[in-house]
């Protein structure tokens, strides 16, 4: 095992011990629990089929974790001015996002963006003068008539 996945081994153990928050596939009752973490406002947009739970801290950072009628996350954004907590943020997906990231740096691939599209889960994210801003998403969750093209711009 090379440093770089012992490292990420690591990490993903040290972040699995989080509970109570909510991640992409989970139920959105968590999102209290994650708003007092980051120490974090709270408010939530209603659209038709689902809503947007939009948590900002006080340095202006945002996540936005889009829930279905059911309540059922099937979307993330963020853009901050650290790097967000994936774990909590991709919840049971974080996995698959970890071991594409490991292979990507491997492999030598940027470390200021990185795009990964597999068989249901789709990550983006980019760093650009210490701003990370990304999004992610599960396609089989998506409701009906969703569109991508306003995914973060709430």
């Amino acid at each position: 095992m090379t440093s770089v996945e012992r490292s990420a081994l690591l990490l993903m153990l040290l972040l699995a011990g989080q509970a109570g928050y909510c991640g992409l596939g989970e139920a959105d009752s968590g999102l209290e629990s994650e708003r007092a973490h980051m120490h974090a406002s709270h408010s939530v947009r209603a659209h038709s089929g689902f809503r947007v739970h939009i948590l900002e801290t006080a340095d202006h950072s945002r996540t936005l974790q889009y829930a279905d009628s059911a309540g059922r996350i099937f979307a993330v954004s963020w853009i901050a001015l650290f790097k967000p907590d994936l774990n909590t943020l991709l919840g049971s997906s974080f996995g698959d996002y970890a071991t594409a990231a490991t292979q990507a740096a491997q492999n030598g691939g940027a470390q200021h963006h990185f795009h990964q599209t597999g068989s249901d889960l789709v990550v983006q994210s980019s760093a650009h003068l210490n701003v990370f801003r990304g999004f992610a998403y599960r396609p089989s969750l998506l409701p009906p008539g969703f569109s991508l093209d306003g995914l973060g711009q709430e």
